[in-house]
């Protein structure tokens, strides 16, 4: 059978269409942490894993200095890209119950450094892990040769409860519970780490010390209590009165500025609008702690299952800090609606 070429015209159609569509799987590219962050004051320490030892399936987590929180968990056949303010001597060390191994750097602003990670199996038969620094010859030679993904890491993890990363735990996709048969699926923001995730909520955060003691970055996914809505103006409704009022504390903040927006719907959600707030939280239990704003953006939405019930939802992103530390309500928006435009409804194997 002879091949048919398509008209020029159909060509331009078709990538028309698909085009923007393309565009919306393209990661979103930023440099988490506040807004005044000077990314040249980063040195940038790779832990380098990508080679294979005895123990595939088990992290090797990394802590630095004597901060409560991993900086880094390394899986196998991965490397990682942690940035951080520190400067100076820095500690980075690696403890499997109660074998600690450890390495100096002494860190400078926008400078790389290469550290190799492997557990090994000692003549003992317990298990250490092995940490040493690489000369950056050698270690830039074992990046060239990778072929997957660099993980940049800019948050610490808390060490206590059974939390994970969120590529380590869910590759790079988010999935929440949406009724029986079905789960959402959502790609998240770079700055995001996961810190829970179960059947009813999502929660993950930025907020890394070594950076600044006042800004932090908090995102998730929620349920919310209204289960029936009958017609988009009663979904406006809920928005505006009983869902922002459950936001906002009326002894403590103050409400700088709220706006609702509408949002494009992904396929099976009924109603959805955005929500932005800016207040400032006037809280006086803590009188050495500066005064901090907070610009929080909301996506509210409503679906119905396969059984008529009704559910509702929200999926945030909000920033608090000092006014200087904060971005733009307009960027917040920008990368909420990205997080957004990745979700999709997929029916779950367990039925």
């Amino acid at each position: 059978m002879k091949p048919t070429i398509a008209h020029p015209i159909f060509i331009f159609l078709y990538l028309l269409v698909k085009v923007p569509l393309m565009a919306q799987t393209m990661p979103m590219v930023y440099t988490p942490g506040p807004a005044n962050l000077n990314p040249e004051t980063l040195a940038q320490i790779y832990f380098l894993r990508e080679e294979g030892d005895e123990f595939p399936e088990n992290w090797l987590a990394v802590i630095i200095n004597d901060d409560a929180g991993f900086c880094v968990k390394a899986k196998m056949n991965h490397i990682y890209r942690v940035h951080t303010k520190l400067t100076g001597p820095t500690r980075l060390r690696t403890k499997i119950k109660d074998i600690t191994k450890e390495v100096i750097l002494d860190l400078q602003p926008s400078t790389d450094y290469y550290i190799t990670l492997k557990p090994i199996r000692q003549t003992d038969q317990r298990i250490a892990g092995q940490i040493a620094e690489l000369e950056p010859i050698e270690g830039l030679r074992r990046l060239q040769a990778y072929n997957s993904n660099i993980q940049d890491r800019y948050c610490i993890v808390p060490m206590n409860g059974n939390h994970d990363f969120r590529e380590n735990t869910w590759n790079d996709t988010i999935h929440w519970y949406a009724g029986k048969t079905h789960d959402y699926h959502f790609k998240p923001l770079p700055s995001w780490e996961l810190l829970l995730r179960d059947k009813q909520k999502v929660a993950l955060a930025f907020r890394n010390p070594l950076i600044s003691s006042t800004y932090s970055e908090a995102a998730g996914i929620m349920p919310l209590s209204l289960k029936k809505c009958a017609n988009i103006e009663a979904f406006e409704n809920y928005c505006q009165t009983e869902f922002i009022g459950t936001i906002l504390d009326q002894q403590q903040d103050i409400n700088i500025n709220t706006s609702l927006v509408p949002v494009s719907l992904p396929d099976d959600i009924s109603y959805a609008r955005m929500i932005t707030i800016e207040n400032q939280n006037t809280s006086t239990m803590l009188p050495k702690t500066p005064l901090l704003n907070m610009r929080s953006c909301y996506i509210v939405f409503f679906w119905i299952d396969q059984k008529g019930k009704g559910y509702t939802a929200t999926l945030y992103l909000s920033e608090r800090g000092l006014a200087e530390e904060l971005h733009p309500i307009d960027t917040l928006k920008k990368r909420l609606l990205w997080v957004w435009d990745s979700f999709k409804l997929v029916k779950t194997n367990k039925h």
